[in-house]
C-alpha cells in the first residue's frame, strides 16, 4: 500500500493514461480497492474526465499516472501543466523528447520518472551496485552482463530496465564495463532481467522475473502518494526508493 496519508481536505486524485491497457487497468483495479478516487482517464481513443457520481463534481486529478506510450507524454505533460497535477512517467520508451517534455514539466509540478515500478528490481538494482563495489577489491573482476526477456509485444529492445542495470554497474566500474546486454523477445508475460558476474571458474546470477504487472501496481501509487505532497521537481522512482526504503 502507498505508505503515505492524506487529508480529507486535499485527498489524493489519480488519474491514469493507459487506463484500459494491462497496467493502466492494474492500477484503475487497485486504486478502486484501496479507495482511491480515479477522477480522470484517457486511452489512445478518448481523452477527457471520469464521468463523477451524479451528486459528486468534476474533480480534477491531484496526480496522473502516464502507462501509456512514450509518445504520448508530451500531450499527458501539457495536461498536467494545464491543471497542475503532478506526473508519474511510467512509459519505458521515452525519447529525447519525450524527457524534455518532462523536466519543463517538472519546473511547475513534481515529477517522477520510472524506468521500473518493481519494487524487486530497485533491490536487483542495489544488489547489483553492492556487487560493483565489491568487485573493485577482487582479485579478478568478473565479467558484467545482462540478458532480458519480454514477450513479443514489447517494442523496444534492449529494455530501459537492462540498460538502467548495466549503467548501474558501469557507474561504478566505468563506462563500457557491461560486456553484453543480450534481448530475447518470446515467452509469457511479463518479463525477467537477469545480470550476470563470470568469473574464470564460476558465474553468478541476478535474476528477477516478474509474472504479473499487478507488481509494478505498488511502485505507482507509492510514486503518486508521494507526488501528491511534493514540490515541482524532478525524480527518479529509484531515488524515491532510497529515501523510502535505505534512509
Amino acid at each position: 500500500m502507498p505508505p503515505h496519508q492524506h487529508s480529507q481536505e486535499r485527498p489524493l486524485l489519480v488519474g491514469v493514461v493507459g487506463a484500459t491497457g494491462r497496467l493502466g487497468s492494474s492500477i484503475v483495479g487497485e486504486c478502486t480497492r484501496l479507495g482511491i478516487p480515479v477522477t480522470w482517464t484517457a486511452t489512445s481513443n478518448a481523452w477527457g474526465a471520469t464521468p463523477a457520481p451524479r451528486d459528486e463534481p468534476a474533480r480534477p486529478p491531484t496526480v496522473v499516472i502516464d502507462a501509456s506510450r512514450g509518445a504520448v507524454l508530451p500531450r499527458t505533460a501539457a495536461y498536467c501543466g494545464e491543471t497542475g497535477a503532478a506526473l508519474v512517467a511510467c512509459a519505458s520508451d521515452l525519447g529525447p523528447g519525450e524527457l524534455a517534455a518532462a523536466k519543463e514539466l517538472s519546473a511547475r509540478v513534481p515529477v517522477i520518472r520510472a524506468v521500473n515500478l518493481s519494487v524487486a528490481h530497485w533491490l536487483q538494482s542495489q544488489l547489483v551496485s553492492t556487487a560493483a563495489r565489491i568487485a573493485r577489491r577482487l582479485p579478478e573482476l568478473p565479467a558484467a552482463a545482462v540478458l532480458e526477456r519480454h514477450t513479443a509485444a514489447k517494442r523496444d529492445r534492449p529494455s530501459a530496465t537492462a540498460q538502467a542495470l548495466a549503467g548501474t554497474w558501469d557507474e561504478v566500474l566505468g563506462n563500457g564495463t557491461t560486456k553484453e546486454i543480450a534481448s530475447f523477445r518470446a515467452g509469457l508475460p511479463v518479463s525477467e532481467h537477469a545480470f550476470e558476474l563470470t568469473f574464470s571458474h564460476e558465474t553468478l546470477t541476478l535474476r528477477h522475473d516478474v509474472r504479473d504487472l499487478r507488481a509494478a501496481v505498488f511502485g505507482a501509487l507509492t510514486a503518486a502518494s508521494w507526488a501528491h505532497d511534493a514540490a515541482p521537481g524532478y525524480h527518479s522512482l529509484t531515488d524515491l526508493f532510497d529515501r523510502l526504503f535505505l534512509r
